[in-house]
Formats: C-alpha cells, structure tokens, sequence
C-alpha cells in the first residue's frame, strides 16, 4: 500500500486526550424512510411532529440532528436527557393541545382563521392558517354524509306511523272527557250512604239493602243498558223511598219515572216498541227527551203524548207511578191499546186533561173529578155513560165525537146549563145541551 493512503498513527501519548475530529466531523443521519402519519381529523391539519413538538418543547428535524459515531446517538438524546428536569408539566401540554385544537376549528367564513403560533426551535416547520377562508379550503368543511337508500326508504314510514299514533291517543284523550263530562252531566251522582253524627237531628229512615243496590244500579248501569235495569224488583223498592232522604230521593223518583215510562215500552208490541225507539225511547234514561213526553221545572214528567203505532197494547199498571202527570193524550187505531184502566189510576191526582181517541179502552175510573179538559173521540169500549165524577164545576172544555153518550141530571146541568170555554156533542145522539155543538 502507498504511503499516501496510509493513516498516521496518534502517538501513544496522546490516547488519552480527546481526539480532536469530535467537533468537526460530526455528521447529521437522517433515519431510513421516516413515516409520517397522515392527519385523522382534516388535511389542513398539522402532522403529527407538531403535537409531538408541543409536548416535547424541544422540536428540531431529524435532519438537524447531530449523529455521534463513537457513542452511537444523537446530541439531542444526550441533551434530552440532561433537561428532564426542566420538562413542562401535564397540565402545560393539555394546555397547549387545547389551544392548538381550538384554533384550527372551523369557524365562519367571514371570519379569518387564527392559530395559536407555538414556539419551536428555528428550524422546525411551523403550520399556519391565518389567511385560509372558507372558499379558498373548501375541504375543510365538514360534510355530513347523505342518508343511503334504507333509511330515506324507512324514515318517512316511521315518522307517519309515529303521527297517526299521536293523533289516535289525542283523540282518545278527548273522547275520554267528552264522555266523563257527559257523565257527570246527564247521571245523577251517586251520593255515599253516611250516618249522621248522633248530634245532628235527623228524620230519614235506614235504607235497606236491596234498595241502595237498586238506587247504585240505576246511577251506574242504566244510562249504559237502560233496558237491563231491573224494574220488575226495584219499582216496588224505589217508589217507596221518603222525601226526607233527601241524599238518595232524586235518583230514587227518576228510577220510579222511568221504570213507569219503560212499562209502557214492554206493553207494546213489535211495531209499537220499534216506533217509541224511533222517538228515543230505552236509549238512555234520560226520559225527559223522549218523543211526546215533557218534564216539568223539577224533572218529573207532566205530560204524556201516544199515537199510533207508538202505543201499548194495554195501560199498565207501572204506568200510574207518574204521580205528576197532568196531561194524557193516546190516539190508537180502533184495536189498541185496549182493555180496562188500571185499577190504581186514581194515584194520578193532578191529571187535569185525558184525551182518548180510536182506543178499545174500557169504562172510565170515577176517579177523574179533576178534570179541566176531556175529550173522547170513536172509543167503542168505553160505553155510553160517564162516571159521575165528571161534570163538576172544574171542567171547562167537554168534547165527545162520534160515539153514544148519556148524561145524567147533575152531569145535564153541570155540562148544558153552563157556559164552557169548548163543548162538542157531535155524534152522540144528544139532541139538545145549551150552548154545545150537538
């Protein structure tokens, strides 16, 4: 080998001194194929080197880095080591990284984008958007993806569905207080059955069971089956309660009421009960509604109106319980209704007005002596003689059509020898009687 390519060996004494190439051939490495890592939040944002150059504080390139052949690191290894002491604290690096994250946010496209500027070593590329707007990075926009073909294909079922149910309970919702108030309205309420204190002074009797049972029964059940009500046992029972219970005496004379208007719906046949039902009849209990029969101020029932074919085939008996009848007009067809009155007729104290046309209605009761109006028209069962308790000095309009009639010398005199507001003898065979139409 030439002397030229031969290197000059260090004299032995000079070993132990440092060798004097240190400081002059010290060669920065870069590392083989160094991997950056791609950002995972937008493509402005800064790569990976400067997060790890704000928690580090001590950011410089690998290129820049003094590689040590003899020791086989870097000089800032050894320098990294030397400052652990003075590193930043955990809360100083969360600080920064908040900083850094919240300026590149994305903000309003009028307003310019600022980012915190960290410091860092003179050679360490610094990431900046101070005059980055809106149209000039629109990849910076965060897009929200369009909804995929399932669920454009579900969304608007599920929102109708979701609709209609809403709309089905809003409207059972108010169909529920529309009926509570009906309720509340129309049915009387059932009032508990307290004993008085033993203070209070009371006249009213102890109810007994079957009684409250047919009083609870008609408030609860009958307004919904007012065919089903038990009339048969609870009549008797209701129409014998005081006035002086004045807790249960209101629904005690609407039972009896309607138990008496009812009797008359069983009365009739076929035909006759569809044509009462035609006029409201047994729908409800409430009876002052039903076609031709009006209540008075208190409730009870003053006047009765039946034509055919919405007439009984008989006069009941339950029929007289309408003690507050004043008016009874029936108009039947020569066949019905038919038969005797009821032998209890004579409880209707305050009729003052009977009308009876084309009936097969017996004799008349001698119970009729308050009478104000009566008119009798074609009733071929009724016979020709009246009951001597008609033709008082009550009776005001007399008016007998198409059928015999004889007058005896007390009803001659009440009936011909006074002036009546209305009287018609008109095919009765009757020659003569005073002012009347003969």
């Amino acid at each position: 080998m030439s002397r030229t390519h031969q290197r000059p060996r260090t004299p032995p004494s000079s070993q132990g001194s440092p060798s004097k190439f240190k400081e002059h051939l010290s060669i920065a490495v870069p590392p083989p194929n160094p991997a950056f890592e791609r950002s995972r939040f937008s493509p402005d944002s800064p790569p990976e080197q400067i997060f790890r150059a704000i928690f580090t504080n001590n950011w410089s390139s690998p290129r820049s880095r003094r590689f040590d052949p003899e020791k086989g690191n870097t000089a800032s290894d050894s320098s990294r080591s030397s400052s652990q002491g003075s590193e930043p604290s955990i809360r100083d690096r969360f600080t920064r990284l908040f900083l850094s994250l919240r300026g590149s946010r994305r903000n309003d496209s009028s307003v310019q984008r600022v980012v915190p500027i960290v410091a860092l070593s003179s050679e360490a590329p610094v990431w900046r958007l101070d005059n980055v707007r809106e149209s000039e990075a629109p990849h910076a926009r965060h897009v929200h993806p369009l909804p995929t073909s399932m669920q454009r294909r579900y969304s608007l079922p599920f929102v109708l569905a979701l609709a209609i149910f809403l709309l089905y309970l809003f409207i059972n919702v108010i169909i529920l207080n529309v009926r509570s108030f009906s309720a509340s309205q129309e049915s009387p309420k059932l009032l508990s059955y307290t004993t008085p204190p033993a203070s209070a002074p009371t006249n009213s009797i102890m109810l007994s069971a079957d009684t409250q049972q047919c009083i609870t029964q008609y408030t609860l059940n009958a307004p919904d089956d007012p065919t089903g009500y038990p009339c048969d046992t609870c009549l008797p029972l209701v129409a014998v309660v005081p006035a002086n219970e004045t807790a249960v005496y209101p629904v005690a004379l609407d039972a009896t009421q309607f138990c008496g208007l009812r009797s008359i719906w069983e009365d009739a046949g076929q035909q006759g009960q569809a044509a009462l039902e035609a006029g409201g009849w047994v729908k409800d209990v409430r009876f002052c509604t039903w076609s031709g029969v009006r209540c008075n101020g208190a409730g009870r029932v003053s006047s009765l109106q039946l034509s055919f074919p919405a007439v009984p085939a008989s006069l009941p008996a339950q029929f007289t319980n309408l003690t507050a009848l004043e008016s009874l007009e029936i108009v039947g067809n020569g066949d019905s209704p038919a038969g005797s009155f009821p032998t209890n007729f004579n409880a209707l104290t305050k009729l003052t007005s009977l009308h009876l046309e084309d009936t097969a209605l017996g004799a008349l009761p001698n119970t009729l002596q308050s009478l104000t109006s009566l008119t009798l028209v074609r009733n071929v069962q009724l016979g020709s003689s009246l009951p001597p308790s008609i033709g008082g000095g009550a009776l005001q309009s007399f008016i007998v059509n198409d059928e015999p009639l004889t007058l005896n010398a007390a009803q001659s005199a009440a009936v011909c020898s006074r002036q009546l507001q209305n009287c018609d003898l008109r095919g009765t065979g009757i020659k003569s009687c005073g002012a009347c139409l003969v």
